[in-house]
C-alpha cells in the first residue's frame, strides 16, 4: 500500500512538473504580450503605464522562479519593463509629478542587469532584441538634440542628449556624440544665462549635467566660471579641487580660473592662477598672452590710484613703486610670448608701451619700430 501511496505520489509529481514549467514560462509570455502594446509612441496613453505594470507583476514571478530565473527570454522582457518603468517616470517628472528617485535607481539597476545578461549569453539569441530596444530610443533622442539645438533651445537640447547618453549605458556603451553634443547645448545655455546673470539657473543645469557626467573637465570648467561670476569662491574652489583630481596637469583649468578673477578683479589671484598654468606648461600662449596683459592693466590701474592721490601722500611713492615692478613682470611673460608671436601687433604695442613707461627708451624705441613696421 505504501508502495502504491509513493508510486502515485511520484506520478502526480511528473505530470505537475511540465504544468509548472509552463506556468511559469507563461508569465513570461504574459509579461510579453503586454510589452508589445507599448512603445514611446504610445507613452501618453493612460493604459501604457497599467500595461507596463501588469506586466512587471508577470515578469517578477518568473524572475524568481528557478524555471525561468536564467531564461533569456524573460531578461530581455524584464530589461524592457523596468526600462520602461523609468520611461514612464521620467514623462512624469517632465509633468512635474515628484517620483521616486531611489525606486527609479532600483528599476534602473534591475533593468540594466538583465540587459547585462542577454548581451553576455554566447548564444545571442535576444542580443539584437536588446541592441534594436535601445538604439531607436536613443537615436529619437538624440535627433529631437539636434534639432532643439538648431532652434537654439538650448536647455531642451541638454536634456535630449543627456537622455540619449544615458539610455545607451543600459548596454554599457559610451555614446560619444551625445556626450559632446550635451557638453556644447550646456556652454550655449550658460553663457545666455550669465549674460542676465541668472546665476542660479545655470548652477541648476550645469549640476544636473555633472551628476551624470562627473568626469566631464568642461563641465567641471563651466562650473568653476560660474560660481566664480556669483561669487561663490568657495564652490568654485570645490570644483577645481574636483577637476584637478581627474587631472592634475590640467592647464586649462587655472586658466580659466585666472581669467574669471581677472574679470572679478582680484588681481593677485588672477596672477597666481595664471602661473599656475605656465608652471604646467611654460610654453602656453594663451596663458602668456592672459598674463602679460593682466599685469600691464592691473599696473596702469594703480599708477591711476596713485595719480588721484594728493601728491604729498605718503602712498603716491609706494603705488608708483608697486606699478613699476608688476609692469616689470608683465615684460618678462610677454617677451617670452613674442618669441613665438613675432607678428602679434596688439602685444609688441604693450611692449613698447612698457618699456617707455620704465624708461627703456632703447627696448622702446625697437618695439616702436617693429609696430610701425606692421601697419
Amino acid at each position: 500500500m505504501k508502495s502504491n501511496l509513493l508510486t502515485a505520489a511520484l506520478g502526480i509529481f511528473l505530470i505537475s512538473a511540465p504544468l509548472i514549467s509552463t506556468a511559469q514560462k507563461k508569465n513570461v509570455t504574459d509579461a510579453a504580450m503586454l510589452m508589445k502594446k507599448y512603445s514611446p509612441m504610445s507613452m501618453m496613453d493612460p493604459s501604457s503605464k497599467k500595461n507596463v505594470e501588469e506586466a512587471k507583476k508577470f515578469i517578477d514571478l518568473a524572475a524568481v522562479n528557478p524555471e525561468t530565473i536564467e531564461d533569456m527570454k524573460m531578461h530581455i522582457y524584464r530589461a524592457q519593463i523596468y526600462f520602461a518603468l523609468v520611461e514612464l517616470s521620467s514623462l512624469d517628472a517632465m509633468k512635474g509629478v515628484v517620483i521616486d528617485k531611489d525606486l527609479m535607481t532600483q528599476y534602473s539597476d534591475v533593468s540594466k542587469a538583465s540587459f547585462k545578461k542577454v548581451m553576455d549569453d554566447p548564444k545571442k539569441t535576444y542580443r539584437k532584441d536588446a541592441e534594436d530596444f535601445v538604439n531607436f530610443r536613443s537615436e529619437m533622442a538624440f535627433n529631437m538634440g539636434i534639432k532643439s539645438y538648431n532652434d537654439k533651445n538650448f536647455e531642451q537640447a541638454i536634456q535630449l542628449f543627456l537622455g540619449a547618453y544615458e539610455i545607451q549605458k543600459f548596454l554599457s556603451n559610451e555614446f560619444k556624440d551625445a556626450y559632446t553634443n550635451t557638453t556644447l547645448s550646456l556652454n550655449n545655455a550658460v553663457d545666455s544665462l550669465l549674460k542676465v546673470k541668472n546665476f542660479d539657473k545655470a548652477s541648476e543645469i550645469s549640476e544636473a549635467v555633472f551628476e551624470i557626467m562627473p568626469k566631464n573637465i568642461d563641465v567641471i570648467i563651466t562650473l568653476i566660471n560660474i560660481n566664480l561670476q556669483k561669487g561663490d569662491a568657495v564652490t568654485a574652489e570645490k570644483y577645481l579641487t574636483k577637476g584637478l583630481e581627474l587631472d592634475p596637469k590640467n592647464k586649462q583649468l587655472y586658466y580659466v580660473l585666472g581669467t574669471s578673477y581677472i574679470d572679478l578683479k582680484q588681481n593677485e589671484k588672477a596672477e597666481q592662477a595664471l602661473n599656475k598654468a605656465l608652471e604646467i606648461d611654460p610654453t602656453y600662449t594663451e596663458a602668456q598672452y592672459q598674463l602679460g596683459a593682466h599685469l600691464f592693466n592691473w599696473a596702469n590701474e594703480v599708477k591711476y590710484e596713485a595719480g588721484q592721490l594728493d601728491y604729498k601722500d605718503a602712498r603716491v611713492s609706494t603705488l608708483e613703486a608697486q606699478s613699476k615692478e608688476i609692469l616689470n613682470r608683465s615684460i618678462i611673460v610677454l617677451e617670452k610670448y613674442i618669441e613665438k608671436n613675432p607678428n602679434e601687433k596688439a602685444v609688441l604695442d604693450i611692449l613698447y608701451k612698457t618699456h617707455y613707461k620704465l624708461g627703456n627708451s632703447e627696448k622702446a624705441a625697437e618695439y616702436k619700430k617693429r609696430v610701425e613696421a606692421l601697419k
